[in-house]
């Protein structure tokens, strides 16, 4: 939503609700955003609260609702009753097959993503994989619009950067994504073990149980560097643009935003084998279907350039263009 409203055109107003646990200390918005926070937390229990509470609020003064993710959709129905206003609705992922999610919890989410293609005007969905579960009867417009990405290349690797993060003059692999079981860190770092081979795997570790077992199993590992929550994008950055090779293992993921960020760095990728990575990458990149098959990869040490996606590649996540794909929904 930060870049949707700092790279928006002049005829579009947003209003855009923040949730109560956001950074208070952020810059003041562009013209034509105006940020209302409420006191409701964005995520857990609270976020369906949240949701609602968003929608009830703005619904009778605006054109266009862009729902980022479908969990308070099923107002709609009734709201319409009363006023037309247009819905567009990213549905996010296929969030009911992550295992943290409870039964119920994954009953709700399904039930919300076949809603949004009936009480929406326009679904977007970030992954042309995400066809194969859009329903046979569907009301709305879909399309596929992938997040953007940009690299920052204002640092250089000094003496400062390289007593904070003393791997970055190796040669290093390196992983991005949140503490999540599907997300694989655990067969990752394992790989590693015992391998001359060095990993960077930055995650927000301490967010979560499994997080802290990763970081509880692998933190002696001389050449395993766990990095707990790094939010500084210039420094997240030099550690993207100087490593060996990107390692993605996101399994649920649509278009994974840091694999986006890797393809415009410009490095090698080695991925695990999904058909939303493989379309993410337009087939560019090492795509391994087993960690054993990942192993003996990194046993065999090869020149990994040609796993390097093209700029044509990169040029499809565009910040600009991807901009105007949503706002020609509106």
């Amino acid at each position: 939503m930060k870049n949707l409203a700092e790279r928006k055109s002049e005829k579009i107003t947003y209003l855009i609700f923040n949730s109560s646990d956001s950074d208070k200390n952020t810059k003041l918005p562009p013209d034509g955003v105006v940020v209302k926070r409420l006191w409701l937390k964005a995520s857990g229990f609270q976020g369906l609260f949240y949701d609602f509470w968003s929608i009830l609020i703005c619904y009778w003064s605006i054109d266009t609702i862009l729902l980022l993710g479908v969990q308070g959709i099923p107002l709609i129905p009734f709201l319409r009753m009363l006023r037309k206003v247009k819905i567009v609705s990213n549905v996010g992922g296929i969030e009911w097959e992550r295992p943290k999610f409870g039964f119920f919890s994954k009953i709700y989410l399904k039930f919300c993503f076949r809603l949004s293609f009936i009480f929406s005007d326009t679904v977007i969905l970030d992954n042309p994989h995400y066809l194969l579960f859009v329903p046979q009867r569907t009301k709305a417009g879909v399309k596929i619009i992938p997040y953007g990405g940009e690299i920052d290349i204002s640092l250089y690797v000094d003496q400062g950067f390289e007593a904070k993060y003393p791997f970055i003059k190796r040669d290093y692999y390196l992983s991005i994504s949140r503490s999540l079981e599907d997300n694989h860190l655990d067969e990752l770092c394992n790989c590693f073990l015992n391998s001359r081979h060095a990993l960077v795997l930055i995650s927000n570790l301490t967010n979560s149980e499994y997080g802290l077992m990763i970081l509880n199993k692998y933190k002696d590992c001389k050449n395993i560097s766990l990095i707990n929550g790094l939010y500084i994008k210039s420094e997240l950055d030099l550690i993207r643009r100087n490593c060996k090779a990107y390692i993605h293992t996101h399994t649920l993921c649509g278009t994974a935003p840091s694999l986006v960020e890797m393809i415009i760095a410009g490095v090698p990728i080695i991925s695990v084998d999904r058909p939303q990575n493989r379309y993410t990458l337009n087939n560019q990149g090492f795509f391994y279907s087993s960690f054993s098959e990942l192993q003996i990869l990194l046993m065999n040490n090869p020149d990994l350039k040609e796993f390097t996606p093209s700029r044509e590649c990169a040029k499809l996540y565009d910040w600009n263009r991807v901009i105007n794909e949503y706002e020609s929904c509106y």
